[in-house]
């Protein structure tokens, strides 16, 4: 407490040396003078006293042969003397002040943490209908409101926590894992080829085999039976399960035409700009009827992401033109489709044999392509038994 007074009094700091210390110490005390922190090496004294007491101090001085120096003003009185002219600096601490004190309130980062396999994007669109987003004031946000509002909102949403530290949001959610729907099993099921080929290996379950190893089988023959008999020659059903591989030959084409009106890029240009605050400043026009694609980089200190992000705009200006393909780009064109197709619907096959045959006929690109492969040809194909 007595230092914040002397704080708020201002107080001094000097050195009294050339004389006799102790005659100068002796006559500080006898006349009223206070003086603390006191440090006598016998040749110069080093302390602290008022400002008031300091008016008087010359006395003590002159007839004990001491001579004051180094004499420092300090406290709050020292401190607006020495800057009150200095109002631009005075002003801008007080603006940093109330700037740090309106940023602090509100929420600059948000992070949702979830399992993988999550459309955060969703969340995040949703979150901010709610309020909670980049900018918005933390005294506004209603926690358990914004937990309500995504329970109603997101219908595989299990639990949900917002908690807010700082200027960051942080977001918890779990979904509900949707289980695989299991097979009904109750239903009779004969197995047939989806496809013709030549069975090569035949993996039945539940059913009676219908087929061996190296028969040509057409579309739609019966693989394994769901229908068996008993020992007293009476017949059951049964859903017959089971897999079988066979040899197949498949064919695909896929056509383009080599003159068409098309969009071509006449150039890139980039722009670059500063978000602070979620305000955006670019340094530059963008043209919104352009094809433009958005990068950003977040200043951050540590692990917390500053309001304060450089962003770049790419744009691609375009124009409609007349394309016409070779027919090398007309047959890369084709070949991508089909592989494509084949990755889906070929992923779980073994492919032993490809081959592609192009042409151009009226003016379009066709590419023919031929797959020979080993496949699952099994199919369930359910038994209509009469009541």
């Amino acid at each position: 407490m007595i230092q914040l007074l002397r704080l708020l009094k201002g107080y001094i700091s000097f050195t009294a040396e050339g004389g006799f210390p102790e005659r100068f110490i002796n006559l500080c005390n006898s006349n009223g003078i206070v003086l603390w922190d006191v440090q006598n090496d016998g040749v110069k004294v080093k302390a602290f006293t008022t400002t008031k007491d300091f008016k008087r101090i010359n006395f003590p001085a002159e007839n004990s042969g001491m001579e004051i120096k180094d004499v420092t003003e300090k406290g709050l009185k020292s401190f607006i003397n020495r800057y009150k002219y200095r109002f631009g600096l005075c002003l801008g601490a007080l603006i940093a002040v109330f700037v740090i004190a309106f940023l602090s309130g509100s929420i600059w980062e948000i992070e949702i943490v979830s399992e993988s396999g999550v459309n955060v994007e969703a969340f995040t669109e949703s979150l901010a209908e709610s309020g909670v987003k980049k900018g918005a004031r933390k005294s506004k946000i209603d926690i358990l409101k914004v937990q309500e509002e995504m329970m109603y909102k997101h219908s595989d949403l299990l639990w949900i926590s917002v908690n807010i530290f700082g200027s960051k949001a942080q977001v918890e959610i779990t979904t509900v894992t949707h289980k695989k729907e299991s097979t009904d099993m109750k239903t009779p099921t004969n197995i047939v080829a989806k496809k013709d080929g030549v069975v090569t290996l035949v993996k039945g379950y539940y059913g009676v085999n219908a087929v061996k190893e190296g028969v040509n089988v057409a579309e739609g023959t019966l693989l394994i039976s769901g229908v068996g008999k008993n020992a007293d020659g009476s017949e059951y059903f049964t859903h017959a399960k089971g897999e079988v591989y066979a040899k197949t030959e498949n064919e695909a084409t896929q056509a383009v035409n080599r003159n068409f009106k098309g969009f071509i890029s006449t150039g890139n240009k980039s722009v670059y700009g500063v978000e602070v605050f979620s305000l955006k400043i670019p340094f530059g026009r963008i043209n919104d009827e352009t094809v433009n694609s958005e990068a950003y980089t977040h200043l951050k200190s540590k692990s917390t992401y500053l309001p304060l992000a450089i962003f770049r705009v790419d744009s691609y200006p375009v124009k409609e033109t007349e394309v016409t393909l070779t027919e090398n780009q007309s047959m890369l064109y084709c070949l991508s489709q089909l592989v494509e197709m084949k990755r889906g619907e070929y992923k779980d096959a073994e492919i032993y044999e490809e081959l592609y045959f192009g042409e151009t006929v009226d003016g379009k690109y066709i590419l023919n392509q031929a797959l020979n492969c080993v496949e699952n040809i099994a199919v369930e194909q359910p038994i209509m038994v009469e009541n």
